[in-house]
Protein backbone atom coordinates (compact mmCIF):
# COMPACT_ATOMS: atom_id res chain seq x y z
CA UNK A 1 0.00 0.00 0.00
CA UNK A 2 3.08 2.82 0.91
CA UNK A 3 4.69 2.08 -2.21
CA UNK A 4 1.90 2.32 -4.81
CA UNK A 5 0.23 5.51 -2.87
CA UNK A 6 1.53 9.07 -3.40
CA UNK A 7 2.74 9.31 0.42
CA UNK A 8 5.94 7.56 1.27
CA UNK A 9 4.12 6.77 4.86
CA UNK A 10 0.95 4.92 5.82
CA UNK A 11 -1.34 6.18 8.54
CA UNK A 12 -1.31 4.97 11.09
CA UNK A 13 -5.22 4.30 11.53
CA UNK A 14 -5.23 1.60 8.04
CA UNK A 15 -3.91 -0.97 11.42
CA UNK A 16 -6.78 0.25 13.93
CA UNK A 17 -10.02 0.03 13.36
CA UNK A 18 -11.00 2.37 16.19
CA UNK A 19 -9.21 5.37 14.56
CA UNK A 20 -11.22 4.66 11.41
CA UNK A 21 -14.54 4.88 13.40
CA UNK A 22 -13.49 7.77 15.73
CA UNK A 23 -12.31 9.81 11.86
CA UNK A 24 -16.08 8.77 10.78
CA UNK A 25 -17.62 10.01 13.25
CA UNK A 26 -15.54 13.23 14.27
CA UNK A 27 -14.86 14.13 11.19
CA UNK A 28 -11.61 13.80 9.68
CA UNK A 29 -8.17 15.11 11.52
CA UNK A 30 -4.79 14.67 11.40
CA UNK A 31 -3.26 11.59 12.52
CA UNK A 32 0.12 10.28 12.82
CA UNK A 33 1.70 8.20 10.33
CA UNK A 34 4.88 5.19 10.07
CA UNK A 35 7.71 4.38 7.40
CA UNK A 36 6.76 0.43 6.75
CA UNK A 37 10.04 0.07 4.84
CA UNK A 38 12.75 -1.11 7.40
CA UNK A 39 10.22 -3.28 9.10
CA UNK A 40 8.96 -4.80 5.88
CA UNK A 41 12.76 -5.16 5.70
CA UNK A 42 13.54 -7.09 8.51
CA UNK A 43 10.55 -8.93 8.37
CA UNK A 44 11.64 -9.96 4.71
CA UNK A 45 14.94 -11.35 6.68
CA UNK A 46 13.09 -13.28 9.74
CA UNK A 47 11.05 -14.80 7.20
CA UNK A 48 14.37 -16.26 4.70
CA UNK A 49 15.79 -17.44 7.77
CA UNK A 50 12.91 -19.40 8.22
CA UNK A 51 14.52 -21.56 6.09
CA UNK A 52 17.16 -22.67 8.39
CA UNK A 53 20.17 -22.69 5.83
CA UNK A 54 23.13 -23.53 8.23
CA UNK A 55 25.64 -21.89 6.00
CA UNK A 56 28.30 -19.28 6.77
CA UNK A 57 27.32 -17.23 3.30
CA UNK A 58 23.62 -16.94 4.64
CA UNK A 59 25.26 -14.87 6.92
CA UNK A 60 27.51 -13.10 5.13
CA UNK A 61 24.71 -11.77 3.30
CA UNK A 62 22.30 -11.11 5.73
CA UNK A 63 25.06 -8.92 6.96
CA UNK A 64 25.58 -7.54 3.63
CA UNK A 65 21.78 -6.36 3.24
CA UNK A 66 21.93 -4.88 6.32
CA UNK A 67 24.53 -2.86 5.83
CA UNK A 68 23.16 -1.75 2.17
CA UNK A 69 19.65 -0.91 4.59
CA UNK A 70 21.51 1.25 6.58
CA UNK A 71 23.85 2.78 4.45
CA UNK A 72 21.19 5.45 4.30
CA UNK A 73 21.00 6.39 7.58
CA UNK A 74 24.42 6.82 7.82
CA UNK A 75 25.63 10.39 9.64
CA UNK A 76 27.75 12.57 6.94
CA UNK A 77 29.97 13.20 9.93
CA UNK A 78 31.21 9.48 10.07
CA UNK A 79 33.51 8.29 6.80
CA UNK A 80 32.59 5.23 5.26
CA UNK A 81 35.88 3.73 5.98
CA UNK A 82 34.76 3.57 9.88
CA UNK A 83 31.12 2.55 9.80
CA UNK A 84 31.78 -0.09 7.32
CA UNK A 85 34.79 -1.03 10.09
CA UNK A 86 32.83 -0.88 12.97
CA UNK A 87 30.07 -2.89 10.93
CA UNK A 88 32.14 -5.82 10.16
CA UNK A 89 33.03 -5.88 13.91
CA UNK A 90 29.97 -5.84 15.07
CA UNK A 91 29.08 -8.67 12.27
CA UNK A 92 31.71 -10.58 13.30
CA UNK A 93 31.06 -10.63 17.13
CA UNK A 94 27.73 -11.58 16.40
CA UNK A 95 28.63 -14.73 14.37
CA UNK A 96 30.63 -15.67 17.91
CA UNK A 97 28.26 -14.72 20.02
CA UNK A 98 25.48 -16.97 17.96
CA UNK A 99 28.06 -19.84 18.23
CA UNK A 100 28.22 -19.37 22.04
CA UNK A 101 24.64 -19.11 22.63
CA UNK A 102 24.45 -22.64 20.55
CA UNK A 103 26.81 -24.30 22.47
CA UNK A 104 25.44 -22.82 25.80
CA UNK A 105 22.07 -24.10 24.52
CA UNK A 106 22.83 -27.23 23.80
CA UNK A 107 24.98 -27.58 26.97
CA UNK A 108 21.71 -26.20 28.80
CA UNK A 109 19.40 -29.11 27.03
CA UNK A 110 21.78 -31.70 28.18
CA UNK A 111 22.07 -30.56 31.68
CA UNK A 112 17.97 -30.03 32.31
CA UNK A 113 17.65 -33.62 30.80
CA UNK A 114 19.99 -35.14 32.87
CA UNK A 115 18.71 -33.55 35.88
CA UNK A 116 15.23 -33.95 34.83
CA UNK A 117 15.69 -38.38 34.39
CA UNK A 118 17.52 -38.31 37.74
CA UNK A 119 14.41 -37.06 38.99
CA UNK A 120 12.32 -39.34 37.43
CA UNK A 121 14.70 -42.44 37.55
CA UNK A 122 13.84 -45.32 39.35
CA UNK A 123 16.03 -48.16 40.84
CA UNK A 124 17.81 -50.68 39.20
CA UNK A 125 15.33 -53.27 37.85
CA UNK A 126 16.13 -56.88 38.53
CA UNK A 127 14.15 -58.50 35.39
CA UNK A 128 15.20 -55.81 32.40
CA UNK A 129 17.41 -53.47 31.83
CA UNK A 130 17.56 -51.13 28.72
CA UNK A 131 20.80 -50.15 27.07
CA UNK A 132 21.62 -47.04 25.00
CA UNK A 133 22.64 -49.65 21.61
CA UNK A 134 22.43 -48.19 18.72
CA UNK A 135 21.34 -44.58 20.16
CA UNK A 136 23.33 -41.65 18.27
CA UNK A 137 24.84 -39.14 20.28
CA UNK A 138 26.87 -38.70 23.38
CA UNK A 139 26.03 -40.71 26.71
CA UNK A 140 26.79 -38.59 29.64
CA UNK A 141 26.53 -39.80 33.29
CA UNK A 142 26.47 -37.15 36.23
CA UNK A 143 28.95 -37.18 39.00
CA UNK A 144 26.03 -37.47 41.98
CA UNK A 145 27.21 -39.92 44.25
CA UNK A 146 25.49 -42.87 44.99
CA UNK A 147 27.60 -45.64 46.93
CA UNK A 148 30.23 -45.22 49.69
CA UNK A 149 32.87 -48.17 49.78
CA UNK A 150 35.46 -48.94 52.79
CA UNK A 151 37.03 -51.69 52.75
CA UNK A 152 38.25 -53.63 55.51
CA UNK A 153 41.80 -51.65 56.51
CA UNK A 154 44.89 -52.82 54.45
CA UNK A 155 42.49 -54.78 51.98
CA UNK A 156 42.31 -53.30 48.37
CA UNK A 157 38.05 -52.49 47.43
CA UNK A 158 36.30 -54.62 44.82
CA UNK A 159 37.19 -53.85 41.51
CA UNK A 160 33.53 -54.74 40.60
CA UNK A 161 29.95 -54.16 42.39
CA UNK A 162 26.95 -55.94 40.82
CA UNK A 163 23.17 -55.13 41.60
CA UNK A 164 21.47 -57.06 38.62
CA UNK A 165 22.17 -60.01 36.08
CA UNK A 166 20.29 -60.64 33.09
CA UNK A 167 20.20 -63.59 30.55
CA UNK A 168 17.94 -63.12 27.44
CA UNK A 169 18.96 -60.28 24.90
CA UNK A 170 16.68 -59.16 22.52
CA UNK A 171 17.69 -55.78 20.54
CA UNK A 172 17.88 -53.46 22.77
CA UNK A 173 17.06 -54.92 26.37
CA UNK A 174 18.63 -57.32 28.43
CA UNK A 175 15.50 -59.73 30.38
CA UNK A 176 16.13 -61.40 33.09
CA UNK A 177 13.92 -65.11 32.79
CA UNK A 178 13.21 -67.34 35.51
CA UNK A 179 14.17 -65.07 37.49
CA UNK A 180 11.61 -65.04 40.83
CA UNK A 181 12.67 -63.62 44.08
CA UNK A 182 13.05 -65.77 47.16
CA UNK A 183 13.01 -64.67 50.50
CA UNK A 184 16.31 -64.62 52.29
CA UNK A 185 15.53 -65.37 56.68
CA UNK A 186 17.88 -63.60 58.91
CA UNK A 187 20.02 -64.47 61.60
CA UNK A 188 18.71 -64.07 65.39
CA UNK A 189 20.10 -60.53 65.83
CA UNK A 190 17.68 -59.65 62.87
CA UNK A 191 20.72 -57.66 60.88
CA UNK A 192 22.82 -60.64 59.68
CA UNK A 193 21.43 -62.46 56.17
CA UNK A 194 23.10 -65.31 55.04
CA UNK A 195 23.65 -65.26 51.28
CA UNK A 196 25.75 -68.90 50.92
CA UNK A 197 27.11 -71.44 53.20
CA UNK A 198 30.52 -71.77 51.25
CA UNK A 199 33.30 -71.77 52.66
CA UNK A 200 35.01 -68.93 55.34
CA UNK A 201 35.31 -65.74 53.71
CA UNK A 202 38.55 -63.71 53.79
CA UNK A 203 37.28 -60.26 52.36
CA UNK A 204 34.75 -57.18 53.84
CA UNK A 205 34.28 -54.22 52.79
CA UNK A 206 31.00 -51.69 54.02
CA UNK A 207 28.92 -49.79 51.59
CA UNK A 208 26.84 -46.82 52.26
CA UNK A 209 23.57 -46.40 49.80
CA UNK A 210 20.27 -44.92 49.36
CA UNK A 211 16.55 -46.16 49.39
CA UNK A 212 14.37 -45.09 47.13
CA UNK A 213 10.79 -45.08 49.21
CA UNK A 214 12.45 -47.89 50.96
CA UNK A 215 12.89 -50.39 48.24
CA UNK A 216 15.97 -50.94 45.96
CA UNK A 217 19.32 -53.32 44.75
CA UNK A 218 21.58 -54.20 47.08
CA UNK A 219 25.38 -53.68 45.37
CA UNK A 220 27.28 -56.72 46.15
CA UNK A 221 30.83 -58.13 45.22
CA UNK A 222 31.09 -61.41 43.60
CA UNK A 223 31.46 -64.15 45.54
CA UNK A 224 29.55 -62.04 48.15
CA UNK A 225 28.40 -65.09 51.14
CA UNK A 226 27.00 -62.88 53.78
CA UNK A 227 25.76 -59.07 54.65
CA UNK A 228 25.94 -58.13 58.13
CA UNK A 229 24.56 -54.79 60.19
CA UNK A 230 21.33 -54.45 57.58
CA UNK A 231 18.83 -53.55 59.67
CA UNK A 232 15.72 -53.97 57.18
CA UNK A 233 12.42 -55.70 57.24
CA UNK A 234 13.09 -58.23 54.59
CA UNK A 235 15.55 -59.33 51.99
CA UNK A 236 15.24 -61.50 48.71
CA UNK A 237 17.17 -63.16 45.77
CA UNK A 238 16.92 -64.48 42.77
CA UNK A 239 18.83 -67.08 41.10
CA UNK A 240 20.94 -64.81 38.98
CA UNK A 241 22.50 -63.20 41.76
CA UNK A 242 20.05 -60.02 42.71
CA UNK A 243 19.91 -59.32 45.70
CA UNK A 244 16.91 -57.00 46.69
CA UNK A 245 15.72 -54.64 49.78
CA UNK A 246 12.04 -54.87 50.78
CA UNK A 247 11.82 -52.57 53.36
CA UNK A 248 13.85 -50.29 54.96
CA UNK A 249 15.19 -46.56 55.58
CA UNK A 250 16.02 -44.43 53.40
CA UNK A 251 20.00 -44.91 54.06
CA UNK A 252 21.34 -47.87 54.49
CA UNK A 253 25.24 -49.03 55.40
CA UNK A 254 25.69 -52.99 55.45
CA UNK A 255 28.82 -55.04 55.53
CA UNK A 256 29.77 -57.64 53.10
CA UNK A 257 31.31 -60.45 53.95
CA UNK A 258 33.08 -62.54 50.67
CA UNK A 259 34.95 -65.41 49.87
CA UNK A 260 36.14 -66.15 46.60
CA UNK A 261 36.30 -64.35 42.97
CA UNK A 262 33.52 -66.50 42.22
CA UNK A 263 29.52 -65.98 42.33
CA UNK A 264 27.35 -68.82 43.30
CA UNK A 265 24.35 -67.62 40.89
CA UNK A 266 21.93 -70.57 39.95
CA UNK A 267 23.76 -73.25 37.07
CA UNK A 268 23.63 -72.47 33.89
CA UNK A 269 20.53 -73.28 31.17
CA UNK A 270 19.83 -73.72 27.50
CA UNK A 271 19.10 -69.66 28.10
CA UNK A 272 22.49 -68.80 28.89
CA UNK A 273 23.89 -70.36 25.43
CA UNK A 274 20.84 -68.75 23.22
CA UNK A 275 22.02 -65.96 20.55
CA UNK A 276 19.86 -63.64 18.76
CA UNK A 277 18.46 -64.74 15.18
CA UNK A 278 20.03 -61.43 13.59
CA UNK A 279 23.29 -61.38 15.68
CA UNK A 280 23.59 -65.01 14.56
CA UNK A 281 25.34 -64.63 11.34
CA UNK A 282 27.86 -62.01 12.64
CA UNK A 283 28.73 -64.19 15.96
CA UNK A 284 29.47 -67.18 14.03
CA UNK A 285 31.65 -65.18 11.67
CA UNK A 286 33.29 -63.77 14.29
CA UNK A 287 34.11 -66.58 16.31
CA UNK A 288 35.38 -68.43 13.23
CA UNK A 289 37.84 -65.42 13.31
CA UNK A 290 39.13 -66.24 16.09
CA UNK A 291 39.57 -69.64 16.11
CA UNK A 292 37.09 -69.69 19.40
CA UNK A 293 35.80 -73.64 18.46
CA UNK A 294 39.40 -75.53 19.00
CA UNK A 295 40.03 -73.43 21.91
CA UNK A 296 39.71 -74.61 25.70
CA UNK A 297 37.81 -72.24 28.09
CA UNK A 298 40.38 -70.38 29.43
CA UNK A 299 41.42 -70.21 25.73
CA UNK A 300 38.58 -68.52 24.78
CA UNK A 301 38.56 -66.22 27.58
CA UNK A 302 42.29 -65.05 27.12
CA UNK A 303 41.67 -65.11 22.56
CA UNK A 304 38.32 -62.23 23.21
CA UNK A 305 40.02 -60.37 25.85
CA UNK A 306 42.59 -59.58 23.71
CA UNK A 307 40.63 -59.11 20.71
CA UNK A 308 38.64 -56.48 22.64
CA UNK A 309 41.79 -55.15 24.06
CA UNK A 310 43.79 -54.63 20.83
CA UNK A 311 41.19 -53.95 18.41
CA UNK A 312 38.42 -51.85 20.13
CA UNK A 313 38.28 -48.37 21.55
CA UNK A 314 36.14 -46.76 24.58
CA UNK A 315 33.97 -43.80 23.33
CA UNK A 316 30.72 -42.29 24.79
CA UNK A 317 30.31 -40.47 21.03
CA UNK A 318 27.74 -42.56 19.28
CA UNK A 319 27.71 -42.34 15.81
CA UNK A 320 24.71 -43.41 13.07
CA UNK A 321 25.15 -47.56 11.56
CA UNK A 322 24.85 -48.65 7.99
CA UNK A 323 21.04 -48.85 7.01
CA UNK A 324 20.27 -52.93 7.91
CA UNK A 325 22.95 -53.86 10.15
CA UNK A 326 22.51 -54.12 13.69
CA UNK A 327 24.27 -52.81 16.67
CA UNK A 328 26.25 -55.61 17.99
CA UNK A 329 27.20 -56.58 14.10
CA UNK A 330 28.56 -52.76 13.25
CA UNK A 331 30.08 -52.88 16.88
CA UNK A 332 31.94 -56.00 16.08
CA UNK A 333 32.64 -55.60 12.22
CA UNK A 334 32.66 -52.22 11.42
CA UNK A 335 32.55 -48.59 14.03
CA UNK A 336 34.44 -51.37 16.67
CA UNK A 337 33.98 -47.99 19.44
CA UNK A 338 31.46 -48.06 22.11
CA UNK A 339 30.95 -48.33 25.75
CA UNK A 340 31.07 -50.30 28.33
CA UNK A 341 27.30 -51.96 27.10
CA UNK A 342 28.61 -52.33 23.97
CA UNK A 343 31.79 -54.33 25.39
CA UNK A 344 29.26 -56.29 27.72
CA UNK A 345 26.72 -57.25 25.12
CA UNK A 346 29.14 -58.31 22.55
CA UNK A 347 31.40 -60.25 24.67
CA UNK A 348 28.16 -62.33 26.43
CA UNK A 349 26.89 -63.12 22.65
CA UNK A 350 30.60 -64.24 21.33
CA UNK A 351 31.17 -66.14 24.68
CA UNK A 352 27.60 -68.13 24.00
CA UNK A 353 28.66 -68.48 20.17
CA UNK A 354 31.90 -70.15 21.71
CA UNK A 355 30.11 -72.51 23.31
CA UNK A 356 30.59 -70.67 27.11
CA UNK A 357 27.63 -70.13 29.26
CA UNK A 358 26.98 -66.11 30.00
CA UNK A 359 25.33 -63.44 31.46
CA UNK A 360 24.80 -59.93 31.09
CA UNK A 361 25.80 -58.22 34.55
CA UNK A 362 24.92 -54.39 35.83
CA UNK A 363 26.35 -52.87 38.48
CA UNK A 364 29.28 -50.12 39.16
CA UNK A 365 32.85 -49.82 38.89
CA UNK A 366 34.91 -48.74 42.10
CA UNK A 367 37.75 -46.95 41.25
CA UNK A 368 37.20 -43.04 43.05
CA UNK A 369 39.05 -42.40 46.41
CA UNK A 370 37.64 -39.16 47.93
CA UNK A 371 40.47 -37.60 50.39
CA UNK A 372 37.47 -35.82 51.84
CA UNK A 373 35.57 -38.77 53.01
CA UNK A 374 37.90 -41.03 53.73
CA UNK A 375 36.27 -43.59 52.00
CA UNK A 376 35.78 -44.89 48.02
CA UNK A 377 33.04 -42.41 46.34
CA UNK A 378 30.86 -44.46 43.10
CA UNK A 379 29.36 -42.04 40.94
CA UNK A 380 26.45 -42.07 38.36
CA UNK A 381 28.85 -41.75 35.97
CA UNK A 382 30.80 -45.07 37.15
CA UNK A 383 27.44 -46.87 36.14
CA UNK A 384 29.25 -50.33 34.16
CA UNK A 385 28.12 -53.17 32.54
CA UNK A 386 30.28 -56.53 32.02
CA UNK A 387 30.13 -60.10 31.12
CA UNK A 388 29.04 -63.01 33.65
CA UNK A 389 31.05 -66.50 32.08
CA UNK A 390 30.25 -69.78 33.75
CA UNK A 391 34.10 -71.73 33.86
CA UNK A 392 35.72 -74.22 36.38
CA UNK A 393 32.50 -74.64 37.47
CA UNK A 394 31.29 -71.00 38.73
CA UNK A 395 30.31 -67.90 37.49
CA UNK A 396 33.28 -65.46 37.15
CA UNK A 397 33.19 -61.62 35.97
CA UNK A 398 34.53 -60.80 32.98
CA UNK A 399 35.05 -57.21 32.03
CA UNK A 400 36.61 -56.87 28.18
CA UNK A 401 35.66 -53.17 28.39
CA UNK A 402 39.15 -51.04 27.91
CA UNK A 403 40.95 -49.26 31.23
CA UNK A 404 40.53 -46.15 29.64
CA UNK A 405 36.99 -45.89 29.99
CA UNK A 406 37.25 -44.46 33.48
CA UNK A 407 40.03 -41.89 32.16
CA UNK A 408 37.46 -40.25 29.54
CA UNK A 409 34.50 -40.67 32.11
CA UNK A 410 36.74 -38.43 34.45
CA UNK A 411 37.74 -35.93 31.57
CA UNK A 412 33.92 -35.07 31.41
CA UNK A 413 33.67 -34.89 35.20
CA UNK A 414 32.32 -31.45 36.11
CA UNK A 415 33.90 -28.16 37.15
CA UNK A 416 31.72 -28.07 40.14
CA UNK A 417 32.15 -31.53 41.38
CA UNK A 418 34.32 -30.44 44.72
CA UNK A 419 31.44 -28.30 45.52
CA UNK A 420 28.67 -30.58 45.09
CA UNK A 421 30.99 -33.53 46.75
CA UNK A 422 30.96 -31.27 49.83
CA UNK A 423 27.31 -30.95 49.42
CA UNK A 424 26.87 -34.68 49.35
CA UNK A 425 29.18 -34.93 51.99
CA UNK A 426 26.90 -33.03 54.43
CA UNK A 427 23.65 -34.14 53.43
CA UNK A 428 25.38 -37.93 53.87
CA UNK A 429 26.46 -36.95 57.03
CA UNK A 430 22.21 -35.84 57.95
CA UNK A 431 20.64 -39.05 56.79
CA UNK A 432 23.30 -40.90 58.86
CA UNK A 433 22.04 -39.34 61.77
CA UNK A 434 18.91 -38.89 60.88
CA UNK A 435 18.38 -42.69 59.85
CA UNK A 436 20.58 -44.21 63.07
CA UNK A 437 19.02 -45.87 65.54
CA UNK A 438 20.56 -44.14 68.57
CA UNK A 439 23.95 -46.17 68.48
CA UNK A 440 27.30 -44.56 68.91
CA UNK A 441 27.66 -43.54 65.50
CA UNK A 442 27.36 -39.81 64.80
CA UNK A 443 25.09 -39.21 67.73
CA UNK A 444 28.12 -38.59 69.64
CA UNK A 445 29.39 -36.21 67.49
CA UNK A 446 26.10 -33.75 67.29
CA UNK A 447 27.17 -31.98 70.40
CA UNK A 448 30.30 -30.74 68.55
CA UNK A 449 28.35 -30.08 66.02
CA UNK A 450 25.71 -27.80 67.34
CA UNK A 451 28.21 -25.78 68.90
CA UNK A 452 28.92 -23.35 65.75
CA UNK A 453 25.25 -22.64 65.75
CA UNK A 454 25.08 -22.24 69.70
CA UNK A 455 28.13 -19.75 68.66
CA UNK A 456 26.27 -18.11 65.70
CA UNK A 457 23.05 -17.74 68.03
CA UNK A 458 24.91 -16.16 71.00
CA UNK A 459 27.22 -13.59 68.77
CA UNK A 460 23.30 -12.45 67.35
CA UNK A 461 22.05 -12.02 70.06
CA UNK A 462 24.88 -10.20 72.02
CA UNK A 463 25.08 -8.09 68.31
CA UNK A 464 20.93 -7.75 68.75
CA UNK A 465 21.56 -6.29 72.48
CA UNK A 466 24.34 -4.02 72.04
CA UNK A 467 22.81 -2.38 69.01
CA UNK A 468 19.45 -1.49 71.19
CA UNK A 469 21.85 -0.22 73.88
CA UNK A 470 23.92 2.11 71.49
CA UNK A 471 20.40 3.04 69.88
CA UNK A 472 19.06 3.79 73.38
CA UNK A 473 22.19 6.13 74.56
CA UNK A 474 21.81 7.53 71.31
CA UNK A 475 18.62 8.62 71.61
CA UNK A 476 18.90 9.81 75.64
CA UNK A 477 21.89 12.03 73.99
CA UNK A 478 19.60 13.42 71.24
CA UNK A 479 16.75 14.17 73.62
CA UNK A 480 18.77 16.15 76.33
CA UNK A 481 20.51 18.05 73.28
CA UNK A 482 18.57 21.35 73.16
CA UNK A 483 16.67 22.01 69.74
CA UNK A 484 17.64 24.80 67.91
CA UNK A 485 14.70 27.73 67.98
CA UNK A 486 12.82 25.84 70.86
CA UNK A 487 12.38 28.89 72.77
CA UNK A 488 10.95 30.71 69.92
CA UNK A 489 8.26 33.38 70.66
CA UNK A 490 6.12 32.00 67.58
CA UNK A 491 4.71 28.65 69.85
CA UNK A 492 3.39 30.73 72.46
CA UNK A 493 1.32 32.47 69.50
CA UNK A 494 0.75 29.15 68.01
CA UNK A 495 -0.62 28.04 70.99
CA UNK A 496 -3.39 31.21 71.10
CA UNK A 497 -4.28 30.28 67.60
CA UNK A 498 -5.06 26.84 68.41
CA UNK A 499 -7.17 27.76 71.43
CA UNK A 500 -9.24 29.89 69.22
CA UNK A 501 -10.18 26.77 66.94
CA UNK A 502 -7.47 28.15 64.00
CA UNK A 503 -4.99 25.34 64.85
CA UNK A 504 -2.34 23.72 62.19
CA UNK A 505 -2.76 20.55 60.54
CA UNK A 506 0.06 18.17 60.75
CA UNK A 507 0.33 18.44 56.75
CA UNK A 508 -0.06 22.19 56.69
CA UNK A 509 3.15 24.41 56.16
CA UNK A 510 3.51 27.45 58.62
CA UNK A 511 2.97 29.75 55.33
CA UNK A 512 -0.23 28.27 54.26
CA UNK A 513 -1.76 28.24 57.11
CA UNK A 514 -0.82 31.82 57.87
CA UNK A 515 -3.11 32.59 55.29
CA UNK A 516 -5.76 30.36 55.78
CA UNK A 517 -5.95 32.30 59.20
CA UNK A 518 -5.76 35.55 57.54
CA UNK A 519 -8.71 34.72 55.01
CA UNK A 520 -10.92 34.13 58.14
CA UNK A 521 -10.82 37.36 59.04
CA UNK A 522 -11.09 36.41 62.74
CA UNK A 523 -7.91 37.62 63.57
CA UNK A 524 -5.30 40.55 62.96
CA UNK A 525 -2.70 38.77 61.51
CA UNK A 526 -0.83 42.08 60.11
CA UNK A 527 2.79 41.27 61.49
CA UNK A 528 2.40 37.31 61.48
CA UNK A 529 4.29 36.89 58.16
CA UNK A 530 7.12 38.48 59.58
CA UNK A 531 7.35 36.68 62.73
CA UNK A 532 7.01 33.90 60.90
CA UNK A 533 10.21 34.68 58.31
CA UNK A 534 12.10 34.97 61.62
CA UNK A 535 10.92 31.84 63.25
CA UNK A 536 11.71 29.83 60.37
CA UNK A 537 14.98 30.97 60.20
CA UNK A 538 15.88 30.71 63.92
CA UNK A 539 14.56 27.15 63.82
CA UNK A 540 15.91 25.79 60.62
CA UNK A 541 18.53 27.79 59.50
CA UNK A 542 22.03 26.27 59.96
CA UNK A 543 23.81 29.85 60.23
CA UNK A 544 20.49 31.02 62.72
CA UNK A 545 19.96 34.73 63.11
CA UNK A 546 21.29 37.31 64.97
CA UNK A 547 21.35 39.59 67.66
CA UNK A 548 19.26 41.98 66.38
CA UNK A 549 16.87 39.74 64.42
CA UNK A 550 16.37 37.62 67.93
CA UNK A 551 15.22 40.96 69.69
CA UNK A 552 12.74 41.61 66.57
CA UNK A 553 11.26 38.37 66.72
CA UNK A 554 10.73 38.57 70.35
CA UNK A 555 9.31 41.94 70.53
CA UNK A 556 7.25 41.07 67.66
CA UNK A 557 5.54 38.27 68.96
CA UNK A 558 5.06 40.05 72.26
CA UNK A 559 3.58 42.62 70.79
CA UNK A 560 0.79 40.88 68.85
CA UNK A 561 0.54 38.81 71.80
CA UNK A 562 -0.14 42.37 73.67
CA UNK A 563 -2.36 43.58 71.32
CA UNK A 564 -4.67 40.02 70.87
CA UNK A 565 -4.98 40.03 74.78
CA UNK A 566 -6.31 43.67 74.83
CA UNK A 567 -8.97 42.89 71.76
CA UNK A 568 -10.12 40.04 74.12
CA UNK A 569 -10.74 42.06 77.29
CA UNK A 570 -12.18 44.81 74.78
CA UNK A 571 -9.23 47.37 76.16
CA UNK A 572 -10.49 51.28 74.69
CA UNK A 573 -7.59 52.33 72.19
CA UNK A 574 -5.81 48.67 71.16
CA UNK A 575 -6.22 47.59 67.82
CA UNK A 576 -8.75 44.96 67.29
CA UNK A 577 -7.50 41.39 67.48
CA UNK A 578 -10.70 40.00 67.00
CA UNK A 579 -13.01 40.76 64.40
CA UNK A 580 -16.65 39.46 64.54
CA UNK A 581 -18.53 37.25 62.41
CA UNK A 582 -21.10 38.16 60.44
CA UNK A 583 -24.51 36.35 61.06
CA UNK A 584 -25.19 33.86 58.84
CA UNK A 585 -27.58 34.59 55.54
Amino acid sequence: AQSYSTADRVEISSFFWSLRKRAAREGPAPLPSIDLTYPYFALCLLTASRANVRTVWFYVGLCALSTWALGFWRSKRFSPLLCGGLFLAVALLGYGGQIVLHRLQTALEATVLDWFFELIQTDRDPYRTSTRLGSIGSLKLSDRIILRVRPEAGARPPILLRDASYNLYNSPTWVATDSAFEAVQPEPDGATWKLEAGPAANRRVAVSAYLKRGTGMLALPSGAVAIDRLTVVGLSRNRLGAVKVEEGPGLISYGVVAGSTASSDGPPSEIDLRLPARETPVLTRVAAELGLASRPPRGILEAVAAFFRDDFRYSTSLGDRPLGSTPVGDFLTSSRAGHCEYFATATVLLLRAAGLPARYATGYSVQEWSRLEQAYVVRARHAHSWALVYVEGAWRDFDTTPPAWADVEQANASLWSPVSDLWSWGAFLFSQWRWSEGGPGLTRYIGWLLLPLVAILAWRSYGRKRLAHVGTSATRVLAARPRPGADSEFYAIEGTLGALGLERHAWEPLARWIDRITATGLVSADSLPEIVSLHCRYRFDPQGISAGEREALRSRAQSWLDHHRAARRGAPGAAAAVTPREPPP
